[in-house]
This record gives structure tokens, sequence and C-alpha cells, in this order.
């Protein structure tokens, strides 16, 4: 198989995990949009951007919180919601609807067997204040970097190489904790970020921000720009947008309509061991990875 017909068949799956997790979402009364490059793609391409692989959407707290709860359940057939809650080995903080019958690692640091996925990133509550939400923010990202320091598996001289530089010094006393009692800090830093995640009534919030996210700052945005959303053709399906999308993708990425340099349209996705046939055990693919 060619890497088109790669692509072809990895966007068709992605479309399909996304119109089932449409399909729960209305069966729930549950609402999400979509963010980010799937937003751009949609408004701009009418379907997936031709260089992205993914899928992004973002969904409010109250709704992020009762599909969780839903998950726990429910069975989603082929599909399965993968989250940081019960799976030891999945490193993000965020969710993902998943396809059970695929296989993908992302990162050969940071081993986890989930398959092809859609990306759920939690909305939530921030301050009115934007210097305080911005604040929030960077809060945040700390305990972001200590859950991701602590899921990275490095080889020893690695491990020893943080030992070099002052400035590295914490990494590797982050490290040497977490061996000897990994799941007990993981567990702390996720009822952490649990709690920042809840601190503000989203019902009554002015402001909302997706602390996961990777646009900094440009992450906190006016929670009136949602409105009831904009419906979009999406490939051959329909997606739901920001009310106020022209605003919200202007305030993430500028002139949106204008596409980027050549050079930079690139996937930019780790796929360190991928089977879009099969879901294969974690052991399995460890072997394959050597």
């Amino acid at each position: 198989m060619d890497i088109k017909d790669i692509k072809k068949e990895w966007n068709a799956k992605i479309l399909d995990i996304l119109k089932a997790l449409t399909r729960i979402c209305e069966d729930h009364g549950l609402t999400f949009y979509c963010c980010a490059g799937t937003a751009i793609g949609a408004v701009r391409h009418h379907g997936i951007i031709p260089w992205d692989d993914d899928i992004d959407v973002i969904m409010p707290r109250p709704d992020y919180d009762r599909l969780l709860e839903i998950a726990k359940k429910e069975d989603f057939g082929k599909y399965e919601l993968v989250t940081p809650y019960d799976n030891e080995a999945y490193p993000l903080y965020f969710s993902k609807l998943s396809d059970k019958t695929t296989t993908l690692v992302e990162e050969r640091e940071r081993p986890c067997v989930i398959g092809l996925f859609v990306d759920i990133f939690p909305l939530d509550a921030t301050d009115d204040d934007i210097d305080k939400a911005h604040r929030l923010k960077d809060r945040y990202t700390k305990i972001i970097n200590r859950l991701n320091a602590i899921s990275t598996r490095n080889t020893f001289g690695e491990y020893m190489q943080l030992l070099t530089s002052t400035k590295t010094w914490g990494r590797f006393a982050i490290k040497t904790l977490a061996f000897f009692c990994r799941s007990a800090i993981r567990r702390r830093l996720i009822r952490q970020m649990d709690g920042m995640s809840h601190l503000y009534d989203y019902e009554k919030a002015k402001n909302v921000q997706v602390y996961t996210g990777s646009y900094g700052y440009r992450e906190v945005f006016p929670k009136e720009w949602l409105g009831k959303g904009k419906t979009f053709p999406f490939e051959d399906t329909t997606v739901l947008l920001p009310e106020r999308y022209d605003e919200y993708l202007r305030h993430f990425f500028g002139d949106y309509m204008q596409l980027p340099p050549v050079e930079q349209r690139i996937e930019k996705h780790n796929r360190a061991y991928l089977n879009m046939n099969a879901r294969e055990p974690i052991e399995e693919v460890k072997k394959k990875l050597g």
C-alpha cells in the first residue's frame, strides 16, 4: 500500500470515528465543536485539510464530564473512550475516542497502545480576568510537563545525561521519584488538573479555555463565541463550529483562509507503530519496536 492509499484509509477511519462520536453525543444530548485545524478544514476545505492527519474537537466541561460517566456504563461497539483515569499508560489529560480494531503507538518513549482516534479536549470555565486566566494556564502547563516527565521512558544514558546540567536536575529528581512511585504521582497530578478544571462554574463563566491545548494564551477566549454553533459540510457529513467561528479562528490563526507555504503542509503527529487492520497487545508492539 502506497502513502496515498494509507492516507485515504486513515482519513476514512478517523472520519468514521467522528461520525460515531456525533451519534453518541446526539443520543445523550451532548455538544462538541470542531476546533484547530479541523475547524479550518471545515471552513476552507469542507473536510480534512489535505495534509492534516487528525480530527480535534472541544467539548464544554459539563458535557465532557457526562461523556466520561456514560463511557463507564455504555458499550460503544468498535470504539472506546481512552482517558487518563482508566489507562495508566496513557500520558495525556484529554480523551480520545479510539477505534478498537486498529493499533497505534504515537511515541516510542511513551508506549501506549490505542487505535486511530479523534481528540476530545475539555473546554473549561476560567477567570473573567484575562491575566488571571493566563496565569492559570501557566500553572496547568507546569503540571502537564510533570505528567509528561513521569510518562516518558528514557534510556539509562539519557537518564544520566540529566545530571550533567543544573538546569535538568529537577527533571532527574522527578524521574527518580517516578521510577519508585509513578502511579501515586500520576494520580496526584491528575487530581490537581481536575481541581483546576472545576474552579469556576461553566454556566456563569465569561471566558473559557482549553487547558490541554497547544496554542498557549490563545486557548483563552470568550464563551459567547460558541453560541449555538454553526454547521458546515465536512467530507460526506456535517460538523458544528463555534457560532462566531470567524472571530474564533482569527484569534488562533490570523488569516486562516490563506494557505500556508508548501514546506509547512506536512503531517505533524508521531506514529511509532501503526496497524490499521487489527488491535495488537502492547507486549507484541514493544517487540516490534525493539
